[in-house]
């Protein structure tokens, strides 16, 4: 029993020390340039991103150039691709084909929708009635056209953050699932849990804050995750709808028309999409297709809108990506974490062909969860060694029984229940 006592010790201290479960952050963030509230710019040299805890290259050390990331005797490119950072990926393989500065942090604007979606899905019923409050109803940049004190169904507030990039809806479901500083807490845990280290949220809607960036790698996480969520597709790929009437408001019917319909209803295969603009992010894209049977993914950071638009430059990248030589080596890995949240499970299982997890990523994603597991199956080997040791040198069940503490010996064989589960160019709005 000394060796089980140790055990105990080693885990007493594993929990007292918070360096041990400490949660990981991503990499630093540039400081504020102005008094401003957020940036009225780009960044003209954005921070490098792509490290785990523990130091590791998140996805495999190629992405963490700056420039082009290609396969080897890859053709050249196609023309008028504009963004600064991007990545294509087969999202069933979790191939990185090829990419471009894949972990520089970015201002995301309102791709960052797509991370507060896979957060808040599972959170919130789509019937469930919110009451938008005057603070969500006043917020800046892209609108839907809520109204305050007008109610409206979660179903009602997904379309509009996802049709219409509304920032009042993305504000409104904050409100819904707890308040906007827990909505943002729960979106940066959820971040950490897919094992997206780049990014960092400041608001639900994408809406700049100084600290706010994340990456092409990261977003190509969250938009795997996002494809796991039968509800997101759903809300996703409706082309029209209307937000239903607020009679006391004496407020009509709002239609509210798919911003990405152009791309959902010409590009054959096409699965999702999602925009994003700020003067500080520039254009954004991300968007799924699905080209000879497997579903591409593709992630568009501070793109320009000519001289083809970026839902074309996509469409080009992903063909691009089709019709390399099969076999050709992917450039990298899109790595899922171990211990993912009870919100994305679903959608690492409902990925086929999920890429497996690197060792140094398990080490770098469950290093407290997986010390821990460690330490107390040890202790549990350590106290049935110490059992079947003794056991030869007793005489009787009652021995036995009085030995080990019980207050009266067993009248057959015991059963042991097991232990509780622990829950562990016209320039459009900002948004």
């Amino acid at each position: 029993m000394r060796g089980l006592a140790a055990v105990v010790g080693v885990l007493a201290l594993l929990a007292s020390s918070p360096a041990a479960f400490a949660s990981p952050v991503p990499a630093p963030a540039p400081k504020p340039t102005s008094s401003g509230n957020s940036p009225d710019a780009p960044d003209p040299h954005p921070p490098l991103g792509g490290r785990a805890p523990d130091g590791t290259p998140v996805g495999g050390a190629a992405l963490l150039r700056r420039g082009l990331v290609l396969p080897k005797h890859a053709p050249a490119l196609p023309a008028d691709i504009t963004a600064r950072s991007w990545v294509v990926a087969d999202l069933d393989t979790g191939k990185v084909i090829a990419a471009r500065d894949p972990h520089g942090r970015y201002q995301p604007a309102s791709i960052q929708k797509l991370l507060t979606t896979v957060t808040l899905l599972p959170l919130l019923p789509g019937n469930r009635s919110v009451v938008v409050t005057k603070r969500a109803a006043n917020t800046e940049g892209s609108h839907a056209g809520l109204v305050a004190g007008g109610h409206y169904t979660v179903d009602d507030l997904f379309r509009a953050l996802l049709l219409v990039s509304g920032n009042d809806a993305a504000e409104a479901l904050a409100d819904a699932a707890g308040g906007r500083t827990h909505t943002i807490a729960l979106i940066n845990a959820e971040a950490r849990h897919l094992g997206a280290y780049d990014t960092f949220v400041q608001t639900p809607s994408g809406l700049d804050g100084w600290q706010q960036l994340t990456s092409a790698y990261d977003m190509t996480l969250v938009l795997r995750a996002a494809l796991g969520q039968p509800r997101f597709a759903t809300y996703d790929r409706v082309l029209r709808t209307h937000l239903p009437v607020q009679r006391p408001q004496h407020i009509d019917a709002i239609e509210l028309d798919n911003q990405n319909e152009r791309f959902l209803t010409t590009v054959p295969g096409a699965l999702v999409a999602k925009t994003g603009f700020t003067d500080a992010a520039q254009h954004t894209f991300v968007g799924a297709m699905e080209r000879n049977g497997h579903r591409y993914g593709v992630v568009l950071m501070r793109a320009q809108r000519w001289p083809i638009d970026q839902w074309q430059q996509a469409v080009r990248l992903v063909k691009w990506a089709a019709r390399l030589p099969r076999g050709t080596p992917p450039v990298g890995t899109l790595e899922q974490p171990v211990f993912a949240s009870a919100h994305t499970k679903g959608a690492a299982a409902t990925a086929p062909g999920s890429a497996s997890t690197s060792p140094t990523r398990t080490r770098a994603i469950s290093s407290g969860r997986g010390l821990l597991m460690l330490a107390v199956l040890v202790a549990a080997a350590l106290f049935m060694t110490a059992r079947l040791r003794r056991r030869p040198t007793r005489t009787s069940e009652r021995d036995a029984a009085i030995d080990d503490g019980d207050e009266s010996p067993p009248a057959s064989p015991p059963h042991r229940r097991p232990p509780p589960r622990r829950r562990g160019p016209r320039r459009p709005p900002p948004g």
